[in-house]
C-alpha cells in the first residue's frame, strides 16, 4: 500500500471532517486510525465498534467524548462528540490534529 497522506481537516458545525489523498479500504482503517489517534496525547479509548463498512471509535480527551467514524463505502471520516454539551472541546482537537506533523501512513 503507498502512504496515504491527510489532504485536509476541516471543522465545520463542531464537525471535525478528515480527508485523505486517496482511497483507502476497510483493512486501512486500523492504520488510518493510528494515524490520527497517535497524535492525540492522553486520550482513553472507550469502545470499538466494527461494522461491514464502518469503524467507530469512542474515545476521551481532555474531559470530552469524541467519536471518531471511518466510513469504507462513502471514504468519509469525522469526528463527532459524544453529546452536543460537550462541543466546547471540539475546537481544541482541532487545533491539536491541524498542528500534527505526521501526515502519512
Amino acid at each position: 500500500m503507498p502512504h496515504i497522506v491527510i489532504q485536509s481537516i476541516s471543522l465545520v458545525n463542531n464537525q471535525i471532517t478528515v480527508l485523505f489523498d486517496q482511497v483507502w479500504y476497510q483493512e486501512d482503517i486500523i492504520k488510518l486510525r493510528q494515524l490520527l489517534l497517535n497524535s492525540i496525547p492522553n486520550l482513553s479509548i472507550k469502545e470499538v465498534i466494527i461494522g461491514a463498512d464502518i469503524e467507530s471509535i469512542r474515545f476521551q480527551w481532555s474531559n470530552t467524548e469524541f467519536i471518531v467514524q471511518f466510513d469504507y463505502y462513502s471514504q468519509s471520516c469525522w469526528f463527532d462528540t459524544q453529546d452536543s454539551n460537550s462541543e466546547s472541546g471540539t475546537q481544541d482537537l482541532f487545533n491539536l490534529l491541524t498542528h500534527n506533523k505526521k501526515h502519512y501512513v
